[in-house]
This record gives C-alpha cells, structure tokens and sequence, in this order.
C-alpha cells in the first residue's frame, strides 16, 4: 500500500484574488503611504533635473552640484535611524507627518537658497528627514494587510519611487525657466502635495498591528 503524500501546489496566488483579501481600510493605508513615497523620490530627483540651473545660479561646477546628491544620500541612513525609532515608539502616524512637515520645510528652503552652503545644510538636513520615511511607509502599506496581499502590495508599493522620478521630470520640464526664477518653482511647487498628505494620514488611525 502506497503512503499517503499530501500533495504541495506550486501554483502562483492569483494577484486579483488575493487583492480582493484587501479592505478599503487596508487601500487607504496603503495609498497614502504610496504617495508619500512617490514624493519622497520627487524631492530627490529634483536635484538630478536642476544640476545645470544650480551650478549658474552658485557658480559652482555641475560637480559640486552632484556632491549635494551625494551628500544627501550619505545622511539618510541616520534619518532612517531616527525616525525608524520614532515609528516603533510612537507609532506609524505621527512620525509620517512630522516627516511631510519636514519635506515641506526644506522643498521650499531649498527654493531660496542663495549660496552653495546653504544649499548643501538643506539637503543633508532634507534627506535626514525624508530618510526614514521608507520604513515608515512599508510598514504602514502592509503590516495590517492580509500575508497573501502583501508580496502584490510590496511590489507595488515600492513602484511609487519611479513614480516620483516620472512626476519630477514632467513638473521640470513645466517650471523650471519657464519663469523668471528658473529653478527655483520647481522646489516651491514640490512643497504643496504633502500638505495633502498630511491631511490624508491626519484621518487615518494608527495601524492594528502597532496597537
């Protein structure tokens, strides 16, 4: 007699199916969260889009343009510390909206700057505050989320960072020289959704999962 061997599927879940697991709770979450990160890239990449205007307006070589791009990514893992302690301490939401307080704070900073060194402490100080964001953000999107969903959402979720290149790029080629203070809209206009995204996670509460 033949031993009885449970047959394993190998089969893949169904995106659609598992997606209908989803609550409109968990779509919530998960948008807000998705633009956040969306507009973390945007305000990255602006910087990428403007090296030319940056280094005529400092008198700087598009060189030293690219060290603020670097100097920028030098400072996120210790924002990723901060606010990745904030986040397991006080919660999901809070530490998301100081985070867009902050991006707002420093896109339009950043649009006033008038010499190189104060352009490069913006950007540092910016990427110390958007650099915890992500963590944030993917804890938010999926940690409630049923385990079947999550691998569809993660995928999608992190989507969002190309996303932001994509809106940075049509926002430069609509404002940057298009007005008298080249660059610089680009920055100011940068600093408005997140206000929206404040509102947004304002209304949301905080996940199931940290409470």
């Amino acid at each position: 007699m033949q031993p009885y061997v449970k047959k394993v599927s190998n089969a893949l879940p169904n995106s659609i199916s598992t997606q209908r697991l989803l609550t409109t709770k968990h779509w919530l979450f998960f948008w807000v969260e998705y633009l956040g990160w969306t507009w973390d890239a945007f305000g990255f990449f602006t910087v990428s889009l403007t090296v030319e205007g940056l280094a005529e307006t400092f008198e700087r070589s598009n060189a030293d343009i690219a060290w603020g791009i670097t100097l920028v990514l030098m400072m996120r893992s210790i924002g990723s510390i901060i606010f990745g302690i904030a986040a397991d301490r006080y919660g999901r939401k809070w530490p998301y909206v100081v985070n867009m307080i902050l991006f707002i704070t420093f896109e339009l900073a950043t649009g006033f700057c008038q010499i190189f060194h104060q352009f490069l402490a913006v950007r540092a100080l910016y990427r110390i505050a958007m650099g915890g964001l992500y963590g944030n953000v993917a804890a938010t999107a999926l940690e409630d989320a049923p385990g079947e969903a999550r691998g569809i959402l993660s995928g999608m979720l992190q989507q969002g960072y190309a996303f932001g290149y994509l809106l940075a790029t049509v926002f430069s080629r609509a404002l940057v020289n298009t007005t008298p203070h080249e660059w610089r809209p680009l920055y100011w206009s940068g600093a408005c959704p997140p206000i929206l995204l404040i509102v947004f996670r304002w209304f949301l509460p905080e996940t199931d999962t940290y409470n």
